[in-house]
């Protein structure tokens, strides 16, 4: 038997979704051949931020592909 498995925190949704937001956002203003800081800006104002952070969501177990999925279909 093993130990039981440790509750994921808060602080672990939040770090994770920081990350998967980072990474997203390391490709999308490359290849959108944007400044880092105008895509992170653009995207902490739209509504798929909101329900990255809204952690009901679960979005944050999702990777930066699918982050950008959200995002990009926000956009059309």
């Amino acid at each position: 038997m093993g130990t039981p498995a440790k509750a994921v925190t808060r602080e672990d949704k939040e770090a994770s979704a920081i990350a998967i937001m980072h990474c997203m956002l390391l490709t999308y203003s490359e290849e959108k051949h944007l400044h880092f800081e105008d895509a992170m800006l653009a995207f902490t104002q739209s509504k798929t931020y909101g329900d990255l952070f809204d952690f009901d969501t679960e979005i944050w177990k999702e990777g930066p592909t699918y982050l950008r999925a959200l995002y990009e279909e926000e956009l059309r």
